[in-house]
């Protein structure tokens, strides 16, 4: 476990002193500003724990706390400081995120225990973010395994569309691209519950069929719930339970959005599963671009260029 300790002091004397006491208790290193200590933690970090003086020229510890909380959040910060005042103290908490406050005077033994208390924390939040993104990969791996297993060619579906999918996020910009993606490849589980003849008028209409009795929206909300499940995919989520609705507001769940309020990442997919299946019957991405042109404000313009130039197709106009 990393037990790396960054302190931060334009005292040289305090430097000394902690590199006297501490060194054969922590793997640590010094700085005598914060400038020099952002450059440390960006070039020798991680650090599990920085300690920072409040009174130092050019940057103060404040200042320095709040960009290093920036630049590596599960970093715990320690201030050492005089006696600060309930502003000091405020604003510390507020802009710089402050683990705990040490006050000059105070022996190494009490400094040495606030700086093992930050790595009990540092411990804590690194291994619940660690679970979780195992819990993640194992979530994710199952879902596709089980996509796999049950329906390959749907799987295979899956992985072109989130090859365009996250091409398509990326040429507009899209903040979200990952989720877009994640999105793209769990799309199809849609598909697995529904009874034959509805999978078959699935994949020849894509998310354009009628769906009788709610079959093919109760199909996407079923997905959408077990994505909302996984820890950090609930966008992932919002992304799949919107998927069916159209730009111009038909489709489904029923909901007031349309347009761009619905998430981009629920245009993108709406869009390259129709083009899918429409190139899957008509055999021509030209085709199949024009019919979804065609739709009448089925889909979003934006969304629709962008399919275009990624496939290296030209949206015809009349």
């Amino acid at each position: 476990m990393n037990a790396k300790v960054l302190f931060v002091d334009d005292d040289d004397n305090v430097l000394s002193a902690a590199l006297r006491n501490y060194r054969n208790r922590y793997q640590m290193d010094t700085a005598s500003g914060g400038a020099q200590a952002l450059r440390a933690m960006e070039e020798h970090g991680p650090y599990a724990v920085v300690v920072a003086d409040m009174a130092m020229p050019g940057m103060n510890g404040i200042e320095f706390l709040r960009e290093a909380q920036a630049l590596a959040p599960d970093t715990v910060r320690i201030m050492f400081t005089g006696h600060p005042g309930p502003v000091t103290l405020l604003e510390a908490i507020n802009n710089g995120q402050v683990f705990r406050f040490v006050t000059k005077p105070c022996g190494a033994e009490e400094l040495g225990r606030a700086v093992d208390a930050g790595l009990a924390q540092y411990r804590m939040v690194t291994a619940e973010r660690e679970l979780l993104e195992a819990t993640l990969i194992g979530s994710i791996s199952a879902m596709t395994g089980m996509l796999e297993a049950v329906d390959p060619a749907a799987s295979s579906a899956a992985r072109v569309l989130a090859e365009r999918a996250g091409r398509v996020a990326g040429l507009l910009g899209a903040e979200d691209a990952w989720s877009i993606t994640l999105a793209a490849l769990f799309s199809p589980l849609w598909v697995l519950p529904l009874p034959p003849e509805a999978r078959r008028r699935a994949a020849a209409e894509g998310l354009e069929g009628p769906g009788e009795g709610g079959v093919l929206a109760a199909a996407v909300a079923t997905a959408a719930s077990l994505i909302q499940a996984i820890p950090r995919l609930e966008g992932v989520a919002r992304i799949l339970q919107y998927q069916g609705r159209g730009f111009d507001g038909s489709g489904f769940p029923a909901s007031a959005l349309a347009g761009e309020e619905l998430p981009l990442g629920s245009r993108i997919l709406r869009t390259l599963v129709d083009f899918g299946a429409v190139e899957d019957r008509v055999k021509s991405r030209e085709v199949a671009l024009e019919e979804l042109r065609l739709r009448n404000g089925r889909y979003d313009p934006l969304v629709l260029e962008a399919v275009a130039s990624v496939l290296g197709l030209s949206l015809h106009r009349h």
